[in-house]
């Protein structure tokens, strides 16, 4: 791990980092995946298991609206939005750690003075709860939300945002997430990209590695070595493919 991030420091020298944060920065999508089933149980509503995957690119604002429209629900959006946001407080607040080895990135990245921005789909307190909590709220420049800022990460108007905020290009920003609807998005807005791996991902995985400049498991490189860094195929950075452990083509 600690190679990774020497390599990446020195090879790329970023000017910014935007980071995602449920998935990417905490271990926290089983609570957010299982989410929506839960509130619907509460009132007595029966929801198929796909129902997180199905909210999973959806802002919270948008996932309430769906529910009300399928489900068929008397709740407005912000009264479902208030009561799963509930729910899930108590464990951003007390429970919900970093990802493996991911504290460890956000350190090196802060030491060498690297801008990092927040770019997610959920609600800031809840990130905030967290971020204070494990100590590293000061580490970012700002906090975007896709329900404050009125569109998700499908779209690249967000990560525009954040990029006006370190005021640098899309070139020399990276943008660090666990969703393949998003680094499909960053990607195709000519940002650079570190695919990051997540139990709730892993059947985008194959996808995520052909679009990320890098894909990282920081858990499976902390339990064996720098070596399990993939790239999509097996060919390392482009122009140099005797690097074949180290980044996706890019």
């Amino acid at each position: 791990m600690q190679r990774f991030i020497k390599e990446f420091m020195e090879r790329e020298q970023p000017a910014g980092m935007i980071f995602d944060v449920d998935g990417t920065i905490l271990d926290s999508m089983p609570v957010w995946l299982h989410s929506g089933e839960r509130y619907l149980a509460s009132i007595g509503v029966l929801a198929p298991p796909s129902l997180g995957k199905i909210l999973f690119s959806m802002t919270m604002y948008r996932g309430a609206e769906y529910m009300k429209e399928t489900y068929g629900l008397a709740q407005e959006p912000e009264e479902i939005m208030s009561a799963i946001i509930g729910s899930v407080a108590q464990a951003y607040e007390k429970e919900i750690p970093c990802k493996p080895g991911m504290h460890a990135f956000l350190r090196a990245l802060r030491q060498r003075g690297v801008p990092m921005t927040i770019v997610t789909s959920s609600d800031k307190k809840l990130v905030l709860a967290a971020f204070r909590r494990l100590g590293i709220a000061s580490y970012f420049t700002d906090i975007l939300t896709c329900t404050e800022f009125g569109s998700g990460k499908d779209q690249p108007e967000i990560f525009q945002a954040a990029a006006s905020i370190m005021h640098a290009g899309p070139s020399s920003l990276w943008v660090v997430e666990d969703g393949l609807y998003a680094v499909r998005t960053a990607a195709a807005a000519g940002y650079r990209t570190i695919g990051i791996f997540d139990e709730a991902s892993r059947e985008d995985e194959a996808q995520i590695r052909k679009l990320a400049d890098y894909y990282v498991d920081f858990k499976t490189m902390e339990r064996s070595s720098y070596e399990r860094i993939y790239n999509a195929d097996g060919c390392g950075k482009k122009g140099n493919p005797d690097r074949g452990t180290e980044k996706s083509s890019g």
